[in-house]
């Protein structure tokens, strides 16, 4: 996949906006939140250390929202553009992020969890097909690089007012996609818009909260 399409529509969010969450794209921080509070739903009943491995981290946002909610998760993110990571460092030292592909690049070690949120709405003039290989291909590392599950977050079909340059996948396709490719272990989740989902693949079976296992 070339990507400097991509790279060269970030420059632009970075020369022209400030360091905020609409500088990755996000319309609002509340917006932000709002997507990484969905995610973190992989995690909400986890009370142990755990870590988390963000792609497509961006700025890297979601560490001052995971320290604020789950003190005990130990971070680490990771982006195609030179330019977020440094931005992300520049903005808080502790934070650890690194500039890679992780197709072609996996990351040495694995996670608890592999998180990506908003990664993948971009596809510019990339066709939907191709868009959409790329996408499963980046799933099954993720889904390589995690112990314990991962999360996605992405735009919906059903989503009103589509733009012509993002990527608006089936929600029904991907989840069975993961169930045959990846693990029978997952589910889709949605927020309180019908226009964004979130698919969680489990690497075990899960027992649902309150309800005794059988």
């Amino acid at each position: 996949m070339n990507f400097r399409a991509i790279v060269r529509a970030y420059d632009r969010y970075l020369e022209r906006r400030a360091g905020d969450a609409r500088l990755v794209g996000w319309r609002s921080e509340a917006s932000q939140h709002r997507k990484f509070a969905e995610i973190a739903e992989l995690f909400a009943d986890d009370g142990t250390a755990f870590s988390v491995y963000d792609v497509g981290c961006g700025l890297a946002n979601l560490y001052d929202f995971l320290k604020q909610r789950y003190p005990l998760a130990t971070y680490k993110g990771c982006d195609i553009h030179p330019g977020m990571t440094e931005r992300a460092r520049l903005r808080n030292p502790k934070i650890d992020v690194e500039c890679r592909d992780i197709l072609r690049s996996p990351p040495r070690a694995k996670y608890d969890y592999v998180v990506a949120s908003g990664t993948f709405n971009l596809r510019l003039k990339t066709g939907k097909d191709r868009w959409e290989a790329y996408v499963k291909s980046m799933l099954r590392a993720f889904y390589g690089s995690a112990k314990r599950g991962i999360a996605v977050g992405f735009l919906s079909s059903l989503a009103e007012n589509k733009e012509r340059r993002e990527y608006y996948p089936s929600a029904p396709e991907l989840l069975d996609f993961a169930q045959r490719r990846l693990s029978p272990f997952a589910e889709i989740r949605h927020s309180g818009s019908p226009g964004h989902f979130a698919l969680f693949v489990y690497r075990f079976a899960r027992v649902l909260t309150g309800v005794p296992p059988e």
